[in-house]
């Protein structure tokens, strides 16, 4: 965004709304007017996805024997649950450039001294940002993959009509998973994206590449410095630990003959020992800290 630019954004708005929620609903809005890759990015996404459906070679590799009706709705609900996927994946990434650019790129075309001589406390600016990467963009994502997955229902009933079967129940239980999968993602990741926010508000230039070198070389040096691999475990574990928390029943998902749905993990999951787990929780207090720490260095930097 550049500064005449700045002067078009929704900021009067902002200075006409009293209420502290109208606020941060104006401040949400402005994100996602000026960072609009967070949601294109999603509907391009879903839109190639659509057209591999309808256009694109479909080869499932099924037995040649007669598919049971349970084993056609466990298909469907396997392929509802990884056509979402890379939606996921993509926004994840997306999430990632836009926590270490919008603050970095206020200061860069200098639109910070426009958005500080408004009535709006630093806390208050960079907590919207977070709300958008936290609870708006991966909400968004969940209920445009809803949305897409009713489609892409359809269109594998015209191209694959025999291998499909429908069944509301479970289609809402795997989005129950999905939804799950969100959740916990947000919740276990917030201290990962409330780093790159303090990198965005702190380091002078390319936030992208201090965020990039910082997990690679702190690794490196404690290992030939000291003979240890401390932040190595730490970097991986951060990365995975609460799926292996999540997940820690046997594959049920082994036997073709056997294949049950996609909500039956429901039935397996540890929900209640990953959502009481201490790491996950002294994550999100570490995000709310990092995230105050940048309010707090975006209010004494300007780059003026």
């Amino acid at each position: 965004m550049n500064a005449n630019a700045a002067t078009v954004a929704p900021a009067p708005a902002i200075m006409r709304r009293a209420g502290t929620l109208d606020t941060v609903v104006a401040l949400v809005r402005r994100e996602l007017w000026e960072h609009r890759s967070l949601w294109i990015c999603a509907l391009v996404v879903e839109g190639l996805l659509a057209v591999a459906l309808l256009v694109g070679r479909i080869n499932m590799d099924l037995p040649e024997q007669v598919l049971t009706a349970q084993q056609k709705v466990s298909i469907f609900t396997i392929i509802q649950w990884a056509l979402a996927q890379p939606l996921f994946i993509v926004t994840a990434i997306v999430l990632g450039f836009y926590l270490l650019d919008c603050l970095y790129s206020e200061r860069k075309d200098r639109s910070i001294l426009f958005w500080k001589s408004l009535p709006l406390s630093d806390e208050l600016t960079v907590g919207s940002k977070l709300l958008v990467a936290a609870v708006v963009a991966p909400l968004g994502v969940f209920l445009l993959a809803s949305a897409a997955n009713l489609l892409f229902a359809g269109i594998l009933a015209l191209r694959v009509p025999h291998a499909l079967s429908w069944s509301t129940y479970e289609w809402l239980r795997t989005e129950l998973v999905l939804l799950l999968e969100v959740i916990l993602g947000v919740l276990w990741y917030s201290p990962v994206a409330a780093a790159l926010l303090l990198f965005s508000a702190w380091v002078p230039r390319n936030p992208v590449l201090w965020a990039s070198l910082v997990p690679v070389v702190a690794p490196i040096v404690e290992r030939v410095g000291l003979g240890t691999h401390y932040v190595w475990s730490f970097e991986t574990y951060r990365i995975n630990g609460i799926w292996h928390k999540l997940v820690q029943g046997p594959n049920v998902f082994a036997s073709f003959h056997n294949l049950p749905p996609v909500g039956v993990v429901l039935d397996t999951f540890n929900i209640r020992g990953a959502f009481t787990d201490i790491d996950l929780w002294l994550g999100v207090v570490a995000a709310f800290a990092m995230a105050y720490a940048a309010a707090r260095v975006r209010r004494y930097r300007d780059d003026t």
